[in-house]
């Protein structure tokens, strides 16, 4: 298991750390470095299913808890169920697997300046975990914490079926 220094640059009190130890080894997430998202990434496209269905998980501090139940077929979400009711496809795209990264790498820009874009405390810092498939590359579980304030977000794939192409 990875634990990463910044989790020490952060406020030096015995609280801080154990807090933060204890969300990195009870969470079974490491600590996120841009060469792990990467690396994932770069497996997932290699060998990325065209056809596939999820379901997602969301919440966090200013989130309710919401699921996601995501189909793609040929690269695109045709339906997109949000606590098992339909939505309309307006930016679906977000929920897809390609859409998740995304969204974790938009997430990685914006830690590095957590006061202004996450509203912490001069001197906190916000802590990206993850977990990614080993072998595919697809995400498993990812979640944000940002020292000094209530702005949290986890984003589990509780579920991932490959697909068969429509008429094969």
């Amino acid at each position: 298991m990875l634990i990463s220094t910044t989790i020490c640059a952060v406020r030096h009190t015995p609280w801080t750390l154990a807090v933060a130890l204890m969300l990195v080894s009870c969470s079974g997430l490491n600590t996120l470095t841009p060469a792990m998202l990467n690396e994932a990434e770069r497996k997932w496209n290699a060998d990325k299913p065209a056809s596939y269905g999820m379901v997602v998980s969301m919440e966090g501090d200013r989130v309710e808890k919401e699921e996601f139940d995501v189909e793609v077929v040929r690269g695109m979400v045709t339906t997109l169920r949000r606590n098992g009711e339909l939505v309309k496809l307006n930016n679906a795209e977000d929920y897809s697997m390609d859409g998740l990264f995304t969204l974790i790498h938009n997430e990685m820009d914006l830690a590095k300046d957590p006061v202004n874009k996450f509203g912490a405390p001069a001197g906190y810092t916000a802590y990206l975990m993850a977990r990614f498939d080993s072998g595919s590359g697809r995400l498993l579980h990812y979640r944000r914490a940002v020292g000094g304030i209530n702005n949290s977000i986890d984003i589990e794939v509780l579920r991932f079926e490959k697909r068969l192409e429509p008429g094969k």
